[in-house]
């Protein structure tokens, strides 16, 4: 009887042990096999974790800089200008077509009086022998939507100068100044272009107001180019 108790005591023992480790066991989880509290997150300080991490992100989640427009700033004045020399092969393809510096400040005269009839200051003459010319231009002001809608934003004044010599000429543009739209009540704005261009703050807006200015400017420029193409009419008085 006895050896019967002290098997029957030990093959007791040998059970509760088994389910003694079998609870400890599945304290660890009761979820996840096999859960290893230092295995379950990723090291950060890895460098190789942490770039594999940032590879996964959607790209279009990465902001990029805001690139603003780059204007030519003359290092003497400090203005934002725009400037160009046009060669003989530029101006006339036609050899009978005379380019004098006599001819091209006719054409360069009547396309200013032309292009500004109606609140430009007048143009006036530096040289009286017609080497240069100078005017005060101005050009409505235009805020874009779209290629079909526009509204006026007020003005653009700056200052034209053209240099003539025979068979070639130079232009450039400074001095520029938006006017802002009149309001019902108090002073219109006024503001250099090189304000915009500088000013840290509205940087987005100050930037979109250059950027249509640069859009109307090109085409300013180009369109004096092309008058300064064209044939010579010789008035009466002019002959």
């Amino acid at each position: 009887m006895t050896k019967d108790r002290l098997m029957t005591k030990a093959i007791l023992l040998l059970v509760f042990s088994a389910f003694t480790v079998a609870a400890i066991a599945q304290k660890q989880d009761t979820k996840t096999q096999g859960f290893d509290p230092f295995s379950a997150q990723p090291d950060t300080t890895n460098a190789s974790v942490a770039s594999d991490s940032l590879s996964r992100q959607d790209s279009s989640t990465i902001v990029k800089p805001y690139e603003r427009l780059v204007l030519y700033v003359d290092s003497v004045t400090n203005l934002i200008t725009y400037l160009g020399i046009v060669e003989p092969n530029e101006i006339n393809t036609n050899p009978d077509e005379t380019t004098s510096s006599d001819s091209l400040y006719i054409r360069a005269k009547r396309w200013a009086v032309k292009r500004f009839t109606g609140g430009a200051k007048a143009l006036f003459d530096v040289d009286k022998r017609n080497i240069k010319i100078v005017l005060n231009g101005w050009m409505p002001a235009y805020a874009y939507g779209n290629k079909y809608t526009k509204r006026n934003v007020g003005k653009y004044e700056f200052k034209m100068t053209i240099w003539l010599k025979e068979g070639r000429y130079k232009y450039q543009l400074s001095n520029f100044v938006h006017e802002g739209v009149k309001p019902n009540e108090g002073s219109v704005v006024r503001n250099y272009f090189e304000f915009y261009y500088t000013s840290p703050n509205s940087l987005k807006g100050n930037d979109l107001t250059l950027r249509y200015a640069d859009k109307d400017i090109h085409r300013l420029i180009e369109d004096f180019k092309k008058h300064m193409k064209d044939p010579i009419i010789v008035d009466e008085e002019e002959w």
